[in-house]
């Protein structure tokens, strides 16, 4: 289980680039103390750290399409807490049930398969919206 940045995730923006990279490492991390036995301190300490790294990304990109003025910026911003939300659910099933085989799996399908889908989609977009505010201003 993992997932992998690849360059066919690559949104043109290298720093946007640079933070999706780290989470798909942090989310990898994630499952590999769980994998390895590490404990449920150390599955928390990086189930936090994902939490507020994606706190961190979602604020930065969110900036970067206000300064651009990205008309789609409200959905987007939406799209964030949402996902903030279920990474919540997910921090409090963990506290409650401790590290689980399904919270893992849960974490795979809520911070993994969302990650891509939102980069494939909505990233995507708006990249390329700021990147021809930029060569066009």
């Amino acid at each position: 289980m993992g997932y992998r940045w690849n360059p066919d995730l690559a949104t043109g923006d290298p720093a946007i680039d640079r933070q999706h990279k780290e989470l798909f490492k942090i989310a990898n991390a994630l499952v590999t103390a769980y994998k390895g036995g590490k404990g449920h301190q150390e599955v928390q300490k990086t189930m936090e750290f994902l939490a507020a790294y994606a706190i961190k990304h979602f604020a930065d990109e969110e900036e970067l399409q206000r300064t651009y003025d990205y008309p789609d910026y409200l959905r987007h911003k939406g799209l964030h807490t949402e996902f903030k939300s279920a990474v919540e659910k997910l921090i409090e099933a963990l506290l409650r049930d401790g590290p689980t085989d399904a919270f893992i799996r849960e974490v795979y399908v809520t911070v993994g398969e969302w990650l891509l889908n939102h980069i494939r989609g909505e990233d995507f977009k708006m990249a390329a919206y700021v990147q021809s505010k930029r060569e066009n201003p």
